[in-house]
């Protein structure tokens, strides 16, 4: 009886040290996942749980003719999980949560929202002989359009203009 005790002892102290090797194994449990997963997949993926590795809010703002389009709100919410990227109000407030720190794209955000975007069109607004797409990003046009990378605070303008 003595020996069948020393051997479930010597059980439980080897599955505990195993737990706590395996939990060690991971340097910072605060850092972000990494999986093989594209960025694309990570942003449209639904999570019931939104683990934030990562946490950013990049402000999207459009305008079409010089009428502002509101972004809608719960962009990417859903009854039971959200998406790493989405909206919560209707003030152009984008919600980058994700628990893969990953460099998303306006290109993201606009699939997630389901509605088209590059250089050539936003929303149902397509460049033409008479008008442009503009983009600025913190009051400087850049020409990355869907290409450019979500960070934190910065002010994104999509105009739909005359030219």
């Amino acid at each position: 009886m003595m020996k069948q005790s020393l051997i479930f002892i010597a059980i439980g102290i080897a599955l505990v040290g195993g737990v706590l090797l395996f939990a060690s194994m991971r340097t910072n449990p605060t850092e972000p996942i990494v999986t093989d997963r594209t960025t694309r997949e990570v942003a449209l993926t639904c999570d019931r749980e939104m683990t934030q590795g990562m946490h950013i809010h990049p402000v999207l703002e459009i305008v079409v003719n010089g009428e502002k389009v509101p972004v809608p709100e719960n962009v990417g919410i859903r009854a039971t999980c959200m998406t790493a990227i989405h909206t919560h109000t209707p003030d152009g407030v984008i919600h980058v949560e994700s628990p893969e720190k990953r460099d998303f794209t306006l290109g993201d955000f606009f699939a997630v929202w389901e509605q088209p975007f590059d250089k050539g069109q936003v929303l149902s607004y397509r460049a033409d002989a008479t008008h442009r797409v503009r983009m600025t990003v913190d009051g400087t046009e850049v020409d990355t359009y869907e290409n450019t990378i979500l960070k934190d605070g910065q002010r994104i303008v999509i105009s739909y203009e005359a030219i």
